[in-house]
């Protein structure tokens, strides 16, 4: 195949790829992953004005559960960073992250292209990133203000380059690859499931001349994470040590296994003839002399390993997303016999089709509540800047939209309403939140006790004066 045709053959699964990405681009971030996309552009919001104030800026900053910006033991903050840069330039829109994320996951595209075609053929490239392209769940995480697109598309594009860099002649200059990994790791831990699948694509068979190499690439790689990790660890409060609390908790329970929504986010966000293809091009490269099967049959184990372990644990289908790239790279193996064009593009239809009903999965992700902004808008407009919120639920969206602080109630005895809220936070207002999970009991007594100044919004300032300077908070 001429490289005229490869060219734009690419540009076409690119083009459809920020097609299919951008629909809902300019929705709030409140649809699915709310509580996430929220979070990532609160900590872009609180880096405003603070650009320069290294390291300080890194560290990543909430809007909840204190009277000030929490600390939080979160990834390192790659896109809220940017995401700040970019507002600082152009202004604050919600469009700007989602801009970001389209991009990202088109550079992601590109990458599964160029590892399939160094690995294997031109035509696994193609196919692979049509795959990538076009399932569900990447179409949805291609598009969303979270960490994930840009750890996707560092991490692709550091396997596709250690892999050049094997090939290459000169075999130097592995030390900036190793950065790129290393960036993917701290952008989102998951990606550190690739670091083994790397050391295998860059060093295998090993050779003693290359030790030095190994050992420099290994470090680069692992110990920007470790500082970071272990900095933000012991700079935040024990309750904000989300990462290690995430490790500890969920990792050790297996009480509560999701393994009927993990089977669902599986078959439904990846596709059944995906998932099929996939197991077909695993069979084949096990019994193939491929160069890159070791490498590929490990990064298969780990992820398999992954999944049982972190997956069903936490069966939120967005930790699927580091396992795409490889479901993408053996489903295009399996169909690299197909010629191209006309079967090509009929096989292409021929997936669409049969998967429609997952694309159906992905429509209830793109709704969202305008009472959160409507409520929000009220707020910022109707209150002072220092005012302070307690929400009725857990769910945090409108201290970001508010552009407030404050805290949440998770729980809360009923009977005490009247004085338990200002008595235990220190607050200006209580937000009754859309779909508020509290009972009407709850919200007979809050209407019984404090003036609604807003829509849903009710003061407490009065009965908060009570308490503050008697009550440790």
């Amino acid at each position: 195949m001429g490289g005229r045709v490869r060219r734009l053959l690419l540009l076409g699964i690119l083009l459809i790829a920020l097609g299919v990405r951008l629909k809902g681009i300019t929705n709030p971030l409140l649809d699915d992953q709310a509580w996430r996309q929220a979070d990532t552009a609160s900590m872009a919001f609180n880096m405003l004005g603070q650009l320069t104030d290294f390291p300080k800026v890194f560290l990543p900053l909430l809007n909840y559960d204190g009277v000030t910006p929490q600390g939080v033991e979160l990834e390192f903050p790659f896109l809220p960073y940017l995401l700040a840069c970019t507002w600082t330039l152009f202004g604050w829109a919600d469009l700007w992250g989602r801009l970001w994320s389209v991009a990202l996951s088109l550079v992601t595209v590109g990458g599964v292209y160029y590892l399939g075609r160094k690995m294997f053929t031109d035509r696994v490239g193609l196919w692979a990133a049509a795959i990538y392209a076009l399932m569900p769940l990447s179409i949805y995480y291609g598009r969303v203000v979270m960490p994930e697109p840009m750890a996707q598309a560092w991490s692709i594009w550091a396997l596709a380059m250690v892999w050049q860099w094997r090939n290459s002649p000169e075999n130097r200059g592995v030390w900036w690859i190793g950065f790129l990994m290393a960036g993917a790791i701290l952008a989102k831990l998951p990606q550190l499931m690739l670091f083994p699948v790397a050391l295998l694509l860059g060093f295998y068979p090993f050779k003693y001349s290359q030790l030095g190499q190994l050992i420099r690439f290994s470090l680069i790689v692992l110990m920007p994470p470790v500082v970071y990790y272990v900095w933000v660890h012991f700079n935040v409060a024990p309750s904000s040590q989300f990462v290690s609390g995430i490790m500890s908790g969920n990792m050790t329970d297996a009480s509560n296994l999701g393994w009927n929504l993990l089977a669902k986010n599986i078959r439904l966000g990846l596709t059944d003839s995906v998932l099929l293809l996939s197991g077909v091009g695993l069979g084949r490269l096990i019994y193939s002399r491929s160069p890159v099967r070791l490498a590929l049959l490990t990064w298969g184990a780990i992820g398999i390993l992954y999944v049982g372990v972190v997956c069903v644990r936490i069966p939120l289908d967005y930790y699927l997303v580091p396992i795409l790239p490889l479901v993408a790279l053996l489903s295009a193996y399996a169909l690299e016999w197909i010629g191209f064009l006309p079967a090509t593009a009929l096989v292409m239809v021929f997936l669409v089709l049969i998967n429609w009903e997952s694309y159906d999965y992905l429509a209830p992700k793109y709704d969202w509540n305008e009472e959160y902004l409507t409520q929000a808008s009220w707020i910022r407009k109707n209150t002072s800047d220092s005012s302070i919120l307690v929400l009725s639920d857990p769910p945090p969206m409108t201290f970001y939209y508010a552009h407030r602080v404050g805290f949440r109630i998770t729980t809360l005895d009923d009977a005490a309403v009247p004085e338990a809220i200002p008595h235990k936070f220190p607050a200006d207002f209580l937000v009754h939140l859309p779909q508020s999970a509290q009972n009407e009991l709850f919200w007979n007594k809050v209407r019984a006790s404090y003036p609604e100044v807003g829509p849903g919004v009710f003061d407490l300032r009065e009965f908060t004066s009570q308490f503050r300077g008697k009550t440790d908070f």
